[in-house]
């Protein structure tokens, strides 16, 4: 199996789950939940990076994720582009989304003023590490839902995008799964002095 189909069996693992979170600051709290589509798969990838792959480009994201599952889509494909290098750092880490998000707990509410260079667009940052290295995952609200979407993901290489942001500490974070109905308390501390472990 290929690092990019890996990347999207991973990916797709999270379709049937929610995360829903609560964190705190200064006395106020602010909740958001996070899903899951096919179509999101895309652009976590760094697939809009390949900007001289037509197929990668035009595609329907949900129906490119699902060639890249089925083996139609390749690793070697994406290796192909002139503009690989401009992706590839951040499919080792995206494999371990599901863990970056089971044991995050370094939430930012980002304000993109702050960071007047970037293009990137959303409500919330979330920071973990993959084997020292900074990761970030942005969140913003998905189109017509009241759900958060992870917008981009990749590791830090060079700019320090938590900084300036307002740090929030987590207070409760539960994963759902849609198909069985069951939810998973990972995290809190609204009612009881110590943290769950992690799951």
């Amino acid at each position: 199996m290929d690092l990019l189909q890996q990347c999207a069996l991973a990916f797709d693992h999270l379709l049937p789950y929610q995360y829903h979170i609560i964190i705190g600051r200064k006395g106020n709290t602010l909740e958001f939940t996070i899903s899951f589509d096919r179509a999101d798969f895309h652009h976590l990838a760094g697939l809009h990076k390949l900007r001289d792959n037509i197929r990668f480009q035009t595609g329907k994201r949900a129906d490119i994720m699902k060639e890249i599952l089925s083996g139609r889509l390749t690793f070697s494909h994406a290796q192909q582009s002139e503009f690989f290098s401009e992706m590839k750092t951040r499919l080792l880490p995206l494999t371990e989304l599901e863990k970056f998000l089971d044991s995050n707990e370094i939430i930012f509410r980002y304000n993109s003023k702050v960071n007047v260079f970037s293009a990137i667009q959303a409500d919330y940052l979330l920071q973990n590490d993959y084997h020292g290295t900074p990761v970030y995952l942005f969140l913003a609200q998905r189109s017509n839902e009241n759900t958060q979407v992870c917008r981009t993901f990749f590791p830090k290489a060079g700019k320090d995008y938590a900084q300036g942001q307002p740090r929030y500490t987590l207070l409760r974070k539960e994963k759902y799964n849609l198909m069985t109905g069951r939810t998973v308390l990972q995290y809190d501390r609204l009612t009881s002095k110590n943290p769950l472990p992690r799951s």
